[in-house]
């Protein structure tokens, strides 16, 4: 992940200390002035991964949630130098015990920072941290509360995050669908994000760290809720979530769910399901009725879906 200002608190905190209690003579700080004015628009973007840090202790505590504009998606996929107006933000939200599980809560802070060359003394990159809700800067001093971090990764163009979960199609496979049945819809990761759940109990058939896709037609209804127009698609993606200690992260996918609203599907309610391996992105799903319908009518007042928009 981008250590993403790790040392916002850090180094602050060393900084008051010094200058509290140090009375030698030292060098001048040397303070970047360029300013990053909050991206609203940030949750139209891509949607890169995510990751959870339990401990509280952590300045980099939270369920974080990374997006990229579309000037960076390119390179921050495929590695090299950042062109000018890339722009990367990180979500912060409170991680919620739900017994086995882990859902994202309200928003805690948001850290973001944008390719400028005008930003000469944080390596071209303006930095900053925003409140989570008043959206107002809480970096005074990016080059010791951002960039000195940043500085070890100076091989990527001090971005610490990478791409997860990027779809490879199969070679010579088709992805077309039978009449009537749903094929896998392989630009989901293009779609606006939702949420992000991870279940750890193994036993469990939704087992996996959980990142919820919507297409443009259903966006508004995902966010606002109320019904689903047709065309509307969902996707869950299920990836394996590593475990280390406090850290859970995002690895391999396992497979995904889909949805899609058809008013052609009577026996489910007006909504087509299924399920794709996550290698061969082959249906998976022989019974779309007792395999997902029966457990989607338990949220019919939700128009079947369960997923909820996190702002």
């Amino acid at each position: 992940m981008l250590c993403v200002f790790a040392v916002v608190v850090t180094c602050s905190i060393i900084g008051c200390t010094t200058k509290d209690t140090v009375t030698k003579k030292t060098e001048p700080v040397i303070k970047e002035t360029v300013q990053l004015e909050f991206p609203k628009d940030y949750k139209h973007w891509a949607h890169g991964t995510s990751k959870i840090i339990l401990d509280k202790a952590s300045p980099l505590y939270g369920f974080q949630q990374i997006f990229v504009n579309g000037k960076a998606l390119e390179t921050y996929k495929k590695g090299g130098s950042y062109p000018e107006g890339s722009i990367l933000l990180i979500g912060f939200y409170e991680p919620v015990m739900e017994e086995n599980s882990i859902i994202q809560g309200d928003i805690l802070w948001y850290a973001a920072m944008k390719k400028d060359s005008t930003a000469q003394n944080t390596g071209g990159w303006i930095f900053d941290g925003f409140d989570g809700k008043t959206l107002q800067s809480t970096v005074d001093d990016p080059v010791n509360g951002c960039y000195i971090c940043h500085t070890a990764k100076r091989n990527k163009d001090f971005v610490f995050t990478q791409f997860a979960g990027e779809i490879t199609l199969p070679e010579e496979e088709s992805l077309e669908a039978d009449p009537d049945s749903y094929s896998f819809p392989a630009g989901f990761r293009s779609w606006h994000h939702s949420n992000s759940r991870v279940i750890l109990d193994k036993s469990s058939p939704l087992y996996g760290f959980q990142q919820i896709y919507v297409n443009d037609i259903g966006f508004e209804a995902n966010r606002t809720g109320g019904m689903y127009p047709n065309d509307s698609q969902l996707v869950i993606a299920f990836y394996d979530p590593v475990q280390e200690g406090n850290i859970i992260s995002q690895g391999d996918v396992l497979w995904y769910a889909a949805m899609k609203k058809d008013p052609k599907a009577v026996k489910t309610a007006g909504w087509m399901y299924d399920g794709f391996d996550g290698n061969t992105l082959q249906s998976k799903i022989a019974d779309p009725v007792s395999g997902c319908y029966v457990c989607h009518a338990a949220v019919k007042k939700n128009d079947y879906v369960f997923s909820k928009y996190v702002p």
